[in-house]
Protein backbone atom coordinates (compact mmCIF):
# COMPACT_ATOMS: atom_id res chain seq x y z
CA UNK A 1 0.00 0.00 0.00
CA UNK A 2 1.78 3.26 -1.11
CA UNK A 3 0.57 6.24 1.07
CA UNK A 4 -1.57 9.30 -0.62
CA UNK A 5 -0.89 12.49 0.70
CA UNK A 6 -1.58 14.25 -2.56
CA UNK A 7 1.53 15.94 -3.12
CA UNK A 8 4.18 15.74 -5.82
CA UNK A 9 7.08 16.25 -3.92
CA UNK A 10 7.77 15.96 -0.41
CA UNK A 11 10.78 16.08 1.91
CA UNK A 12 10.76 13.34 4.72
CA UNK A 13 11.26 15.29 8.83
CA UNK A 14 12.92 12.70 10.35
CA UNK A 15 16.10 10.74 9.83
CA UNK A 16 14.69 7.17 11.18
CA UNK A 17 13.48 4.04 10.84
CA UNK A 18 9.35 5.51 10.37
CA UNK A 19 10.76 8.19 8.06
CA UNK A 20 13.28 5.70 5.94
CA UNK A 21 10.22 3.54 5.91
CA UNK A 22 8.01 6.17 4.09
CA UNK A 23 10.18 7.81 1.87
CA UNK A 24 9.76 3.99 0.38
CA UNK A 25 6.21 4.03 0.48
CA UNK A 26 4.90 6.83 -0.23
CA UNK A 27 3.21 8.41 -3.61
CA UNK A 28 5.43 11.27 -3.94
CA UNK A 29 8.64 12.02 -5.18
CA UNK A 30 10.93 12.35 -2.40
CA UNK A 31 13.76 14.83 -2.53
CA UNK A 32 15.36 14.54 0.49
CA UNK A 33 15.18 14.13 4.33
CA UNK A 34 15.46 16.81 6.99
CA UNK A 35 16.52 16.15 10.46
CA UNK A 36 17.49 18.20 13.70
CA UNK A 37 20.10 15.94 14.37
CA UNK A 38 23.62 17.03 13.89
CA UNK A 39 24.97 14.08 13.66
CA UNK A 40 22.58 12.73 10.55
CA UNK A 41 23.39 15.87 8.60
CA UNK A 42 24.54 14.90 5.17
CA UNK A 43 23.55 11.11 5.32
CA UNK A 44 22.11 9.19 2.54
CA UNK A 45 19.51 6.77 2.61
CA UNK A 46 19.39 5.29 -1.61
CA UNK A 47 20.98 8.49 -2.38
CA UNK A 48 18.41 10.66 -0.75
CA UNK A 49 20.57 13.60 1.69
CA UNK A 50 19.69 14.44 4.79
CA UNK A 51 19.50 18.33 5.33
CA UNK A 52 19.30 20.35 8.78
CA UNK A 53 16.24 22.50 9.11
CA UNK A 54 18.18 25.15 7.88
CA UNK A 55 19.97 24.00 4.71
CA UNK A 56 16.92 22.29 3.63
CA UNK A 57 15.06 25.81 3.93
CA UNK A 58 17.28 26.97 0.94
CA UNK A 59 16.66 23.94 -1.31
CA UNK A 60 12.82 23.81 -0.76
CA UNK A 61 10.42 24.87 -2.98
CA UNK A 62 7.23 26.47 -1.94
CA UNK A 63 5.07 23.74 -3.75
CA UNK A 64 6.92 21.23 -1.53
CA UNK A 65 5.54 19.68 1.15
CA UNK A 66 7.13 18.23 4.27
CA UNK A 67 6.23 14.93 5.52
CA UNK A 68 6.63 14.46 8.98
CA UNK A 69 7.76 10.90 10.46
CA UNK A 70 9.22 12.13 13.93
CA UNK A 71 7.59 10.72 17.12
CA UNK A 72 7.73 13.78 19.41
CA UNK A 73 5.70 15.55 16.62
CA UNK A 74 4.91 18.70 18.98
CA UNK A 75 8.92 19.58 19.05
CA UNK A 76 8.89 19.38 15.33
CA UNK A 77 5.63 21.30 14.00
CA UNK A 78 7.28 24.79 15.65
CA UNK A 79 10.76 24.15 13.77
CA UNK A 80 8.59 23.60 10.64
CA UNK A 81 5.79 26.86 10.98
CA UNK A 82 9.13 28.52 12.71
CA UNK A 83 11.32 28.03 9.17
CA UNK A 84 8.88 26.69 6.55
CA UNK A 85 5.60 28.03 4.74
CA UNK A 86 5.51 24.79 3.63
CA UNK A 87 2.31 22.23 3.73
CA UNK A 88 2.85 19.21 6.29
CA UNK A 89 1.59 16.27 7.15
CA UNK A 90 1.92 13.67 9.75
CA UNK A 91 2.80 9.95 8.84
CA UNK A 92 0.35 8.53 11.36
CA UNK A 93 -2.73 10.38 10.46
CA UNK A 94 -2.37 7.67 6.94
CA UNK A 95 -1.99 4.31 9.19
CA UNK A 96 -3.68 2.38 11.06
CA UNK A 97 -2.15 -1.07 12.39
CA UNK A 98 0.47 -0.41 9.15
CA UNK A 99 2.23 -3.50 8.63
CA UNK A 100 5.50 -2.91 7.86
CA UNK A 101 4.81 -4.54 3.40
CA UNK A 102 7.35 -2.96 1.60
CA UNK A 103 10.09 -2.43 4.05
CA UNK A 104 13.73 -1.82 2.63
CA UNK A 105 15.69 -0.67 5.63
CA UNK A 106 17.82 -2.45 7.53
CA UNK A 107 15.68 -2.96 10.36
CA UNK A 108 13.30 -5.64 10.71
CA UNK A 109 9.57 -5.78 9.84
CA UNK A 110 8.76 -6.26 13.38
CA UNK A 111 10.52 -3.39 14.48
CA UNK A 112 9.12 -1.16 11.45
CA UNK A 113 5.63 -2.05 12.55
CA UNK A 114 6.57 -1.13 16.32
CA UNK A 115 7.61 2.30 15.06
CA UNK A 116 4.62 2.88 13.11
CA UNK A 117 2.24 1.86 15.80
CA UNK A 118 3.98 4.49 17.81
CA UNK A 119 3.90 7.14 15.33
CA UNK A 120 0.63 6.36 14.38
CA UNK A 121 -0.62 7.06 18.20
CA UNK A 122 1.60 9.92 18.71
CA UNK A 123 1.03 12.33 15.69
CA UNK A 124 -3.31 11.03 16.23
CA UNK A 125 -2.90 12.33 19.36
CA UNK A 126 -1.56 15.18 18.78
CA UNK A 127 -3.55 16.29 16.10
CA UNK A 128 -6.71 15.77 18.28
CA UNK A 129 -5.10 17.79 20.82
CA UNK A 130 -5.17 14.84 23.41
CA UNK A 131 -3.32 15.93 26.36
CA UNK A 132 -4.02 12.23 28.61
CA UNK A 133 -1.42 10.32 25.94
CA UNK A 134 1.63 9.88 26.76
CA UNK A 135 3.92 8.64 23.69
CA UNK A 136 6.13 6.66 26.45
CA UNK A 137 7.40 6.92 30.15
CA UNK A 138 10.51 6.08 31.96
CA UNK A 139 10.44 4.13 35.47
CA UNK A 140 13.26 4.58 37.19
CA UNK A 141 13.29 0.74 39.43
CA UNK A 142 17.11 1.20 40.12
CA UNK A 143 19.66 3.69 40.68
CA UNK A 144 22.39 0.93 41.31
CA UNK A 145 24.32 -0.26 38.19
CA UNK A 146 26.95 -2.91 37.37
CA UNK A 147 28.76 0.25 35.01
CA UNK A 148 30.48 3.53 36.45
CA UNK A 149 30.54 5.18 32.91
CA UNK A 150 31.67 8.89 33.75
CA UNK A 151 28.92 10.95 31.50
CA UNK A 152 26.12 8.60 32.13
CA UNK A 153 23.22 11.15 31.49
CA UNK A 154 20.92 9.53 33.97
CA UNK A 155 23.66 10.33 36.75
CA UNK A 156 24.05 6.83 37.88
CA UNK A 157 27.70 8.24 38.49
CA UNK A 158 27.14 10.50 41.26
CA UNK A 159 24.93 7.59 43.14
CA UNK A 160 27.38 6.79 46.13
CA UNK A 161 24.55 4.88 48.58
CA UNK A 162 22.09 4.24 45.84
CA UNK A 163 19.17 1.97 46.13
CA UNK A 164 16.50 0.26 44.35
CA UNK A 165 12.66 1.19 44.34
CA UNK A 166 10.73 -1.88 45.44
CA UNK A 167 7.51 -3.64 43.53
CA UNK A 168 5.29 -1.16 45.80
CA UNK A 169 6.20 1.79 45.31
CA UNK A 170 6.60 1.27 41.47
CA UNK A 171 2.66 0.27 41.07
CA UNK A 172 1.81 2.70 43.25
CA UNK A 173 3.28 5.40 41.30
CA UNK A 174 2.23 4.20 38.14
CA UNK A 175 -1.56 3.56 39.66
CA UNK A 176 -1.04 7.06 40.35
CA UNK A 177 -0.44 8.35 36.80
CA UNK A 178 -2.95 6.19 35.00
CA UNK A 179 -5.63 7.14 37.08
CA UNK A 180 -5.38 10.44 35.53
CA UNK A 181 -3.99 9.95 32.06
CA UNK A 182 -5.68 7.38 29.68
CA UNK A 183 -2.96 5.35 27.95
CA UNK A 184 1.20 5.39 27.53
CA UNK A 185 2.36 3.70 24.30
CA UNK A 186 5.54 2.47 26.13
CA UNK A 187 6.61 2.31 29.41
CA UNK A 188 10.34 1.76 29.71
CA UNK A 189 12.14 0.16 32.50
CA UNK A 190 15.34 2.03 33.52
CA UNK A 191 18.10 2.14 35.99
CA UNK A 192 20.81 2.15 36.51
CA UNK A 193 20.64 -1.38 35.31
CA UNK A 194 17.22 -2.47 36.16
CA UNK A 195 18.35 -6.03 36.69
CA UNK A 196 19.60 -5.03 40.01
CA UNK A 197 16.40 -4.95 41.42
CA UNK A 198 15.50 -7.83 42.87
CA UNK A 199 11.66 -7.40 42.09
CA UNK A 200 12.23 -7.04 38.68
CA UNK A 201 10.22 -10.09 37.70
CA UNK A 202 7.29 -8.91 39.76
CA UNK A 203 7.73 -5.48 37.84
CA UNK A 204 7.57 -7.01 34.35
CA UNK A 205 4.53 -9.30 35.10
CA UNK A 206 2.82 -6.52 36.44
CA UNK A 207 2.86 -3.95 33.39
CA UNK A 208 2.36 -6.93 31.01
CA UNK A 209 -1.20 -7.66 32.59
CA UNK A 210 -1.13 -3.85 32.21
CA UNK A 211 -4.16 -2.80 29.74
CA UNK A 212 -2.77 0.72 29.79
CA UNK A 213 0.21 0.68 27.75
CA UNK A 214 1.38 -1.01 24.51
CA UNK A 215 4.23 -2.16 25.00
CA UNK A 216 7.10 -2.68 27.56
CA UNK A 217 10.60 -1.85 27.02
CA UNK A 218 13.59 -3.07 29.41
CA UNK A 219 16.45 -0.86 28.67
CA UNK A 220 19.81 -2.72 29.99
CA UNK A 221 23.59 -3.15 29.65
CA UNK A 222 23.30 -7.37 30.20
CA UNK A 223 25.34 -7.69 32.34
CA UNK A 224 23.45 -9.85 34.31
CA UNK A 225 22.34 -12.89 32.87
CA UNK A 226 18.35 -13.45 32.55
CA UNK A 227 16.89 -16.08 34.91
CA UNK A 228 15.37 -18.68 32.02
CA UNK A 229 12.88 -20.15 34.26
CA UNK A 230 11.32 -17.01 34.38
CA UNK A 231 11.67 -15.71 31.31
CA UNK A 232 9.54 -18.65 29.18
CA UNK A 233 6.02 -16.81 30.41
CA UNK A 234 7.25 -13.48 28.82
CA UNK A 235 6.45 -14.74 24.88
CA UNK A 236 4.66 -12.00 23.80
CA UNK A 237 4.75 -8.89 21.70
CA UNK A 238 4.59 -6.39 24.07
CA UNK A 239 7.87 -6.97 25.91
CA UNK A 240 10.83 -5.37 24.35
CA UNK A 241 14.52 -5.70 25.38
CA UNK A 242 16.74 -2.80 24.47
CA UNK A 243 20.35 -3.41 25.03
CA UNK A 244 23.22 -2.02 24.93
CA UNK A 245 26.18 -3.55 24.38
CA UNK A 246 28.99 -2.38 25.79
CA UNK A 247 31.28 -5.07 24.55
CA UNK A 248 34.30 -6.39 26.72
CA UNK A 249 32.62 -4.33 29.07
CA UNK A 250 30.14 -7.23 29.68
CA UNK A 251 30.93 -10.70 29.67
CA UNK A 252 26.79 -11.92 29.34
CA UNK A 253 25.97 -9.58 26.37
CA UNK A 254 25.74 -12.34 24.21
CA UNK A 255 24.27 -15.12 26.86
CA UNK A 256 21.28 -12.51 27.27
CA UNK A 257 21.05 -12.17 23.47
CA UNK A 258 20.50 -16.09 23.18
CA UNK A 259 18.50 -16.69 25.55
CA UNK A 260 15.85 -14.00 23.73
CA UNK A 261 16.00 -15.18 20.78
CA UNK A 262 15.12 -19.00 22.16
CA UNK A 263 12.23 -17.86 24.16
CA UNK A 264 11.37 -15.85 20.87
CA UNK A 265 11.89 -12.44 22.72
CA UNK A 266 11.82 -8.97 20.76
CA UNK A 267 15.04 -7.39 21.43
CA UNK A 268 17.52 -4.82 19.98
CA UNK A 269 21.09 -4.59 20.83
CA UNK A 270 23.13 -1.62 19.86
CA UNK A 271 26.74 -0.74 20.85
CA UNK A 272 26.20 2.73 22.69
CA UNK A 273 26.08 5.44 20.64
CA UNK A 274 24.67 9.19 20.38
CA UNK A 275 26.56 10.25 23.83
CA UNK A 276 27.18 13.83 24.28
CA UNK A 277 28.15 16.03 27.07
CA UNK A 278 25.36 16.12 29.29
CA UNK A 279 26.11 14.59 32.94
CA UNK A 280 27.99 17.84 34.29
CA UNK A 281 25.89 19.26 37.20
CA UNK A 282 26.85 23.11 37.50
CA UNK A 283 25.31 26.45 38.02
CA UNK A 284 25.52 27.80 34.57
CA UNK A 285 24.39 31.14 36.16
CA UNK A 286 21.34 31.33 33.33
CA UNK A 287 19.06 33.82 32.57
CA UNK A 288 15.13 33.03 31.76
CA UNK A 289 15.39 33.52 28.40
CA UNK A 290 19.07 30.83 28.58
CA UNK A 291 16.96 28.52 30.49
CA UNK A 292 14.09 28.83 27.74
CA UNK A 293 17.13 28.08 25.14
CA UNK A 294 18.08 25.32 26.13
CA UNK A 295 14.87 23.43 26.99
CA UNK A 296 13.19 24.60 23.44
CA UNK A 297 16.53 23.00 21.96
CA UNK A 298 16.63 19.72 24.20
CA UNK A 299 16.49 16.33 22.78
CA UNK A 300 15.47 14.97 26.06
CA UNK A 301 12.76 17.00 27.83
CA UNK A 302 10.37 14.43 26.40
CA UNK A 303 11.73 11.58 28.35
CA UNK A 304 8.96 11.50 31.08
CA UNK A 305 10.67 9.84 34.33
CA UNK A 306 8.72 8.62 37.27
CA UNK A 307 10.72 8.27 40.60
CA UNK A 308 9.30 8.89 43.88
CA UNK A 309 6.41 9.64 43.65
CA UNK A 310 6.85 12.37 41.04
CA UNK A 311 7.10 12.97 37.52
CA UNK A 312 9.82 14.45 35.41
CA UNK A 313 10.43 16.04 32.20
CA UNK A 314 14.01 14.21 31.92
CA UNK A 315 15.92 11.81 33.88
CA UNK A 316 18.61 14.66 34.80
CA UNK A 317 15.89 16.52 36.43
CA UNK A 318 14.77 13.29 38.54
CA UNK A 319 18.07 12.06 39.27
CA UNK A 320 19.81 15.61 39.94
CA UNK A 321 16.74 16.26 42.36
CA UNK A 322 16.73 12.91 44.07
CA UNK A 323 21.01 13.56 44.44
CA UNK A 324 20.57 16.91 46.53
CA UNK A 325 22.61 18.30 43.35
CA UNK A 326 20.12 21.19 42.15
CA UNK A 327 18.52 23.28 44.66
CA UNK A 328 14.80 22.00 45.70
CA UNK A 329 12.17 23.90 43.42
CA UNK A 330 8.63 22.48 43.27
CA UNK A 331 8.62 23.50 39.51
CA UNK A 332 10.97 20.82 39.03
CA UNK A 333 8.76 18.43 38.79
CA UNK A 334 4.47 17.25 39.57
CA UNK A 335 3.49 14.76 42.09
CA UNK A 336 1.51 11.61 40.84
CA UNK A 337 -1.09 12.87 43.57
CA UNK A 338 -1.62 16.29 41.56
CA UNK A 339 -5.15 16.85 39.08
CA UNK A 340 -4.99 16.31 35.35
CA UNK A 341 -4.60 19.89 35.01
CA UNK A 342 -1.76 20.55 36.38
CA UNK A 343 0.15 17.19 35.04
CA UNK A 344 -0.95 18.23 31.88
CA UNK A 345 0.32 21.63 32.17
CA UNK A 346 3.95 20.13 33.42
CA UNK A 347 3.61 17.61 30.37
CA UNK A 348 3.33 19.92 27.75
CA UNK A 349 3.06 23.65 29.34
CA UNK A 350 6.17 24.61 30.69
CA UNK A 351 8.70 26.28 29.10
CA UNK A 352 11.69 25.79 31.00
CA UNK A 353 12.82 23.72 33.99
CA UNK A 354 14.70 25.81 37.28
CA UNK A 355 16.80 22.30 36.38
CA UNK A 356 17.84 23.87 33.17
CA UNK A 357 20.15 26.12 34.81
CA UNK A 358 22.26 23.08 36.00
CA UNK A 359 22.34 21.36 32.49
CA UNK A 360 25.18 21.67 29.92
CA UNK A 361 22.35 20.75 27.92
CA UNK A 362 21.49 18.24 25.38
CA UNK A 363 20.57 19.33 22.19
CA UNK A 364 20.57 17.69 18.88
CA UNK A 365 23.19 19.65 17.21
CA UNK A 366 25.61 18.77 20.24
CA UNK A 367 28.74 17.24 19.44
CA UNK A 368 29.23 13.23 20.11
CA UNK A 369 31.86 12.00 22.86
CA UNK A 370 33.57 9.20 23.55
CA UNK A 371 30.82 6.42 25.51
CA UNK A 372 31.23 4.37 28.54
CA UNK A 373 34.77 5.66 30.08
CA UNK A 374 34.75 4.10 32.95
CA UNK A 375 35.41 6.31 36.58
CA UNK A 376 37.42 4.40 38.91
CA UNK A 377 35.15 5.80 41.67
CA UNK A 378 31.84 7.74 42.40
CA UNK A 379 32.20 10.96 41.19
CA UNK A 380 31.90 14.30 43.49
CA UNK A 381 29.50 17.17 43.25
CA UNK A 382 28.10 20.17 45.15
CA UNK A 383 25.30 19.10 47.53
CA UNK A 384 22.87 21.80 48.32
CA UNK A 385 19.69 21.91 50.81
CA UNK A 386 18.95 18.49 52.33
CA UNK A 387 15.49 17.72 50.27
CA UNK A 388 13.30 14.89 51.97
CA UNK A 389 12.02 12.98 48.90
CA UNK A 390 9.10 10.01 50.05
CA UNK A 391 11.06 6.62 49.73
CA UNK A 392 8.18 4.23 50.77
Amino acid sequence: MKIDIKANDVWIYGFGAAGKWASDNINASVKGFIDSGAAKHGKKYKDLLVYSPEEAKKQIKSSDSIFVTVLDIQDVIPIIENKFDNKWFALGEFITNQKADLNLTDESDEFIEYTLKAAELCHKSFLKKDNKFLHSVDIVISEKCTLNCKDCANLMQYYEDAKNIDFEMVVRDFENLVSKIDHIFEVRLIGGEPFVNKDIYKIIDYFLDSNKITKLVIYTNATIPLKGDLMKKYVTPKLVFSITDYGALSKNTNKVIDLLEEMNIAYRALPPNNWTDSAVIKDQKRSEDGMIDIFERCCGKNLFTIMYGKLYRCPFVSNAERLHAIPFDDKNGVSLESSIEEIVEYTSGIKYLPACNFCNGRSHDAPEIIPAIQAKEKLPFKKYINITLKES
